[in-house]
């Protein structure tokens, strides 16, 4: 099992920042330079971190060439080693309270799991997470109401009103999904900047950050799993991708709001790399 300070670091990697709780002593002379992070406004973190972060860049390019048509869709285990992330140099900090970042009740262990049946959720198919380590985000009572989440409980069937699962690892600047961003669409393209999320793990890992654990000195990579309001997501590349829309010239506070209304990470995915 994976513990939650390997978790901590994960956010930091997604961050492109050093990450602390307040359950633990910080290094005296960082205070005056560390940004609270809650629930909130994690995902306008995560956008901020992009401008900066030189896997994002890598990952944009992909995800560019792929959405063109010029891009091959490669297989997941040759991104590994370009995407390993080190915050060692960056000059970011921030903190979160443990207690209302994280929601152990929600963690789940898809390590060894190998799924038979189909499950549905959003109405849709959710493909689990089977070989990664949910570690659940204190997201009940931060939003408006709890219908968007489904119901525990249960096995494979959606409930009404529950929004559809996605899965990112993070990418460019202005982006909070699996590649999204500052994208200029080439001629006849119609994908446009955005939030860019995908259904499908296997996807999402070939954009996922990883890392070697100060704690632990092994490698993980990580993933955020969200779900998705229908109402404001465009299907793209065969249902591949997902988009959420953020127009240009959209201020902080708009973008937060409508980020906020349509894309809700509910859960930190974690792998260790052999």
């Amino acid at each position: 099992m994976i513990d939650q300070d390997v978790a901590i670091e994960a956010l930091g990697i997604i961050c492109n920042a050093h990450v602390s709780s307040v359950q633990r002593p910080r290094s005296a002379g960082m205070d005056c330079h560390v940004q609270r992070m809650g629930i909130n406004n994690f995902i306008c973190t995560m956008v901020d971190s992009e401008q900066t972060c030189r896997v994002s860049g890598l990952n944009y390019r992909h995800l560019q060439s792929v959405l063109q048509g010029s891009g091959q869709d490669d297989d997941a285990g040759g991104f590994a080693e370009a995407h390993m992330m080190d915050v060692s140099t960056t000059s970011r900090n921030l903190v979160i309270d443990q207690n209302e970042f994280f929601d152990p009740p929600f963690n789940y262990d898809f390590t060894h799991l190998k799924d038979t049946e189909t499950y549905f959720r959003g109405g849709e198919v959710y493909e689990r997470p089977c070989g990664w380590q949910r570690f659940g985000l204190k997201v009940l009572g931060k939003y408006d109401g709890t219908t968007w989440l489904g119901t525990r409980y249960r096995s494979t069937q959606s409930v009404p009103g529950e929004w559809p699962v996605s899965f990112h690892g993070t990418s460019k600047a202005g982006a909070d999904g699996i590649i999204s961003g500052f994208y200029e669409p080439g001629p006849g393209a119609v994908y446009g900047r955005g939030i860019y999320s995908t259904p499908y793990i296997k996807e999402a890992e070939k954009y996922a950050k990883s890392f070697v654990s100060y704690k632990t000195g092994k490698k993980y990579m990580v993933i955020l799993q969200n779900r998705i309001n229908p109402r404001y997501r465009e299907k793209h590349n065969s249902d591949k991708y997902w988009l959420v829309r953020i127009p240009r010239g959209t201020s902080d506070e708009e973008e937060q709001q409508m980020v906020e209304r349509a894309i809700r990470p509910y859960g930190l995915l974690l792998k260790q790399l052999n």
